[in-house]
């Protein structure tokens, strides 16, 4: 059995203690952590996105990111008329 070394040991044992209260027996750390692994393995996709916060790539989301252009493609540009009020370089500074 490998030993490892738990950095969040406070909130362990607040764990533990809530575990304590809610189940009326105090479970042993052993259980908790056997616990929080089988939880890990069923719900693997969250621990990955707590492990690596950086979102992944995948093929979907890369299609999607290069459809935009595509989708944006009919849109009408809406290009301001010249205000004739204005002098020439006000109107390239408030674009109007």
């Amino acid at each position: 059995m490998a030993v490892v070394k738990i950095q969040n040991k406070d909130r362990l044992d607040q764990l533990v203690a809530r575990l304590t209260m809610r189940l009326g027996r105090k479970p042993t750390q052993q259980e908790v952590v056997d616990n929080c692994i089988r939880m890990g393995d069923e719900r693997f996709e969250d621990l990955i996105s707590r492990l690596n916060p950086v979102p992944i790539l995948d093929d979907a989301k890369m299609d999607k990111i290069l459809a935009i252009p595509d989708e944006l493609a009919d849109v009408p540009w809406n290009i301001p008329k010249r205000n004739k009020d204005l002098r020439s370089n006000d109107a390239d500074i408030y674009g109007t």
